[in-house]
């Protein structure tokens, strides 16, 4: 319950910090991990479009 306390409580500049931390760190798993990989940009993708709607809402 705690993560999913956070990502609703969390501001979206936040979650948008978070996202390009995950980003930039999934680059480095890019050669020796692919599906994780993919699985993170997915994961940042989403929580991106979280954010951006929430920043919307929040307006």
């Amino acid at each position: 319950m705690g993560i999913i306390t956070f990502f609703r409580n969390a501001s979206p500049v936040k979650l948008i910090i978070l996202c390009l931390l995950i980003g930039l760190g999934s680059i480095f798993l890019e050669k020796p991990f692919p599906n994780i990989f993919l699985l993170l940009r997915l994961f940042v993708f989403i929580l991106f479009i979280y954010s951006v709607v929430k920043f919307f809402k929040s307006k």
